[in-house]
């Protein structure tokens, strides 16, 4: 996001503050007291107004100039008395190091894949149950399969609450579409349908050879609507010879691997990444995080595109990928929990909900209002935006700290695959080999 945009949000913020602290408090009648009762102030209000200091940590290693401009401006707008220690997580300050330096970390964020490895791996963790509580935050307003997802991997416990959320869409690049006269993709396509589109968009022209379709293994297969556990706690066994990662392979991947593709990935050794869309313009479709555009608007700035929603598979017309929230956490060596949760709070309230949606970050709110404005203040006003909403979340996989590290024992076979390298059984045998020894490994240290 630009300076000048968030720079535009904070004045607004400043108003509301403005406003909201001109208010007073509320009455309630017949109490048998004169009749009148003083409502007791917001939790917020009963909140401490000494100094406090925050000590937050990105663990995707977000720069601190990056940090204020998502988070860091709008917490020392809202909370003048907290003082925000930012600590960018890099050689030397990782989360572990800063544990055995013995300085103490406040919130952790982290996307929703990678919270589980500073929570449970280096016991961090702290159920947030009571503080939600005390603090009145309303879990029913969040959307119910986030915060089912987030239990489940807790065991029932809140350990972290989601602030944004992306999920996995289509972008496609119209150029492409336009120099061969095939109609855009629409939402609600199914993968057979999609299918079709990457036959006839596969093809030579002018001494280029153009593909149809692509996906990121990675980010397809770990949000896959077939939400599949990559690691199953009751066995403690890697679980990649679940049939369903059979079906996410076929279904993404080889059902879509014409003879262009195949001969393309030969010849590259890779497969189509969104470069190919965005930079080579070899590749018509490209299914990825809905968050590309505003996470790297430099890499659309050159084509002309637009998104629709994630393909569906035929028996579940609105099932789409799982979801991938940005999410903050209380440690349990914080200092100031209270403020803590009190900035978590802020950030999913719907005046903060209001303000991401209109730079472009999904929600995490079920707020038809909210959900309506996404982008609307963005670069990339104007496009298809409601398909992110299109689908419903599909359930959300249960998450364990061996997770990435498995994936990656499998991604490396999709190339295998499209290429005829490998076959799917000994890919996925293959994978599952290497899960379990590593599994195994780690559980005897």
């Amino acid at each position: 996001m630009s300076n000048k945009v968030w720079t535009t949000a904070i004045s607004v913020l400043v108003g509301a503050s403005l406003l909201t602290a001109c208010g007073g408090n509320t009455t309630s009648e017949g109490n048998g007291n004169g009749g009148k009762e003083t409502a007791k102030p917001p939790v917020e209000d009963q909140v401490s107004q000494e100094p406090v200091e925050l000590v937050i940590q990105d663990q995707g290693g977000a720069s601190e100039e990056v940090f204020n401009q998502s988070y860091g401006a709008f917490i020392k707008q809202k909370f003048p008395n907290y003082t925000i220690k930012y600590i960018q997580a890099a050689k030397g300050t990782t989360l572990q190091d800063l544990i055995v330096a013995g300085q103490h970390v406040d919130i952790i964020i982290a996307g929703i894949n990678g919270m589980p490895d500073p929570l449970f791996g280096l016991d961090m963790k702290l159920d947030m149950t009571e503080l939600i509580k005390k603090h009145g935050v309303d879990l029913t307003k969040f959307d119910s399969t986030l915060i089912d997802g987030i239990k489940t991997m807790g065991d029932g416990k809140l350990y972290f609450l989601p602030v944004t959320n992306l999920v996995q869409v289509m972008f496609y690049n119209k150029g492409i579409f336009d120099k061969f006269g095939i109609p855009y993709p629409k939402d609600g396509m199914t993968w057979d349908e999609v299918g079709e589109l990457n036959r006839k968009l596969t093809r030579s022209e002018g001494g280029v050879s153009y593909m149809g379709y692509s996906a990121s293994p990675a980010h397809i297969l770990n949000m896959s609507q077939y939400s599949m556990p990559l690691y199953d706690p009751q066995s403690k066994k890697p679980m990649l010879t679940d049939e369903r990662w059979r079906l996410a392979l076929e279904t993404y991947f080889l059902n879509q691997a014409t003879s262009g593709y195949k001969e393309w990935a030969t010849t590259k050794k890779k497969v189509p990444y969104y470069t190919e869309m965005t930079a080579s313009q070899e590749l018509a479709m490209m299914v990825f995080n809905s968050q590309f555009p505003f996470d790297g608007p430099q890499h659309v700035k050159d084509i002309d595109w637009d998104l629709v929603s994630l393909p569906v598979l035929k028996d579940k017309p609105k099932l789409g990928s799982q979801a991938n929230p940005k999410t903050f956490a209380i440690t349990k060596t914080s200092k100031n929990k209270d403020a803590a949760m009190e900035v978590i709070k802020y950030m999913t309230s719907a005046e903060m909900q209001m303000n991401f949606s209109k730079q472009g970050y999904m929600t995490v709110l079920n707020d038809d209002t909210i959900k309506k404005a996404i982008g609307t203040e963005s670069q990339h006003k104007g496009k298809n935006w409601g398909a992110v909403y299109y689908n419903n979340l599909a359930p959300m996989a249960y998450k364990s700290i061996y997770d990435t590290k498995i994936l990656s024992f499998l991604t490396p076979n999709v190339l295998k695959l499209v290429t005829g390298e490998t076959d799917l059984n000994s890919a996925i045998r293959s994978a599952q080999e290497q899960a379990e020894k590593y599994v195994e490994s780690e559980m005897k240290k």
